[in-house]
């Protein structure tokens, strides 16, 4: 069967699901979204969830339960090892839901806030699942493109990541992120960057500061790249690629930084990481020149 499910975004970009939202606190599932959290901030974090099918789902035995489980990373990309997962990145562990009735949709609140750690400066990579009880956590459901749901469970991320620009003439990008290998063998994969219209985020600007009016500055990005590192030396910026093959070791992440300038205006930026020419993960990051207030 297919149960309840959490949508991902769609095509293109799968990693942008309208289901996982951050709220300040105290908040409603109507309160405004915010698509920009700041580090050091605590935040409410929402997901919707939808019962794909004609009858009630999860209720007290012999039913079988449904769990929902939300966690949180540095913006990441592909099959993020739950496993590996510190406790405190758990937002909601195993919470078994109350009845939901078939065809409805509810918006629950994890039962841990959220703030955001100044390690990425605040950007988030939120990603939420349902499974019923008889799946065994972590192991399924499976982050890896935009397969699924399952029979017993649905998983869906969110990854957008709001950055200003540095306030120089040259308006540098600086973004870290992570790419991740689930699988318990070392496997190579492909990571790309690439400019795309402000438009594929246009469903979340209403929590960007400057809202739709971002959509009325596009720019180009100059020297979009990608740096196999942390923590890059400029002059690694300077000559990074915009695609890189690397090798990543089984059940772990790398570090990665993703660079460029925007001379002005706004721009969003696609990093696709894949596999036997598959995109199995992404994140997205909108960058704006001029930082709205």
């Amino acid at each position: 069967m297919t149960g309840l499910i959490i949508r991902h975004g769609g095509s293109p970009n799968w990693w942008l699901s309208p289901d996982i939202w951050v709220a300040n606190p105290p908040s409603t599932s109507a309160s405004p979204a915010v698509a920009n959290p700041i580090a050091g901030q605590t935040y409410d974090v929402w997901v919707r969830i939808k019962n794909s099918t004609g009858a009630s789902i999860s209720g007290p035995p012999p039913a079988l339960a449904w769990l929902l489980n939300v966690v949180w990373a540095i913006p990441s990309a592909g099959s993020i090892p739950l496993s590996t997962l510190p406790s405190g990145d758990v937002l909601n562990e195993s919470a078994l839901l109350d009845p939901i009735a078939g065809g409805a949709s509810v918006a629950i609140k994890c039962m841990n806030q959220w703030t955001p750690v100044y390690e990425n400066g605040g950007h988030e990579c939120l990603v939420a699942w349902t499974n019923a009880s008889n799946i065994a956590y972590p192991f399924a459901p499976s982050l890896e493109g935009d397969a699924g749901p399952g029979d017993n469970w649905s998983i869906a991320q969110h990854n957008l990541g709001i950055l200003a620009a540095g306030s120089s003439k040259r308006h540098l990008i600086r973004y870290a992120f992570q790419v991740c290998n689930g699988a318990d063998e070392e496997r190579g994969f492909v990571i790309a960057a690439r400019q795309a219209p402000l438009v594929e985020i246009e469903a979340f600007l209403p929590g960007v500061p400057g809202g739709r009016a971002i959509l009325d500055k596009p720019s180009k990005v100059e020297r979009l790249g990608i740096v196999a590192s942390a923590d890059p030396s400029a002059a690694e910026l300077e000559q990074a690629r915009a695609e890189l093959t690397v090798k990543i070791a089984p059940q772990s992440c790398r570090r990665f930084t993703l660079g460029g300038m925007l001379p002005e205006g706004n721009a969003l930026i696609n990093v696709t990481q894949s596999r036997d020419e598959r995109v199995i993960g992404g994140l997205s990051v909108l960058a704006m020149a001029e930082e709205k207030r």
